[in-house]
C-alpha cells in the first residue's frame, strides 16, 4: 500500500479536504513543487475524503494518513498514461487503414488522437481512486 501523510485543512458538507505532504521518498518533482503530469492533470495535492470516521469526525488541523492499494494506484496510472498513447498510435493507424496516409495527414491524425486521449485521461483521472483514511 502506498501511504502519505496529510493535514485536514477544512471540513464542509460532510467532506474533509486533506492537503497531502510531499514525502522524502517521492520523486523530487513533487517535493520541488513542479509536480508530475498526474499532479498537473488532477490539480493540487489536495484530496477530498469523507469526514465521517469510526473514531469521530475529522477536524481542521488534524493529521491523517491516506493509503491506497498498489493495484488501484497502478490502475489509476494506466488510466492517466494509456489513453494519450493509444490516441497517438491509433490516429495514424486509422488513416492508414482508410488509405488516406499521404502528406501531413498522419501527423495531424496523431496530434488529434493524442489530444483526444488526453481529454479522456483527464476525465478518468478526475474520478480518482478509493483512498483509506487513518489517524496515526
Amino acid at each position: 500500500m502506498a501511504r502519505v501523510a496529510g493535514t485536514v485543512v477544512e471540513v464542509r458538507d460532510g467532506r474533509a479536504v486533506v492537503e497531502c505532504e510531499a514525502q522524502a521518498a517521492s520523486c523530487g518533482a513533487c517535493s520541488s513543487g513542479r509536480g508530475c503530469s498526474w499532479r498537473r492533470a488532477a490539480g493540487t495535492r489536495r484530496l477530498e475524503v469523507a469526514a465521517a470516521h469510526p473514531e469521530g469526525t475529522l477536524q481542521p488541523g488534524e493529521t491523517v494518513e491516506l493509503a491506497i492499494d498498489d493495484g488501484r494506484l497502478l490502475a489509476a496510472a494506466a488510466r492517466l498514461y494509456l489513453p494519450p498513447l493509444a490516441g497517438l498510435l491509433l490516429g495514424p493507424a486509422a488513416l492508414r487503414l482508410a488509405g488516406l496516409d499521404a502528406g501531413l495527414a498522419p501527423l495531424v491524425a496523431a496530434v488529434v488522437g493524442l489530444l483526444a486521449g488526453m481529454l479522456v485521461a483527464r476525465r478518468w483521472s478526475l474520478q480518482g481512486a478509493p483512498v483509506a483514511v487513518r489517524r496515526p
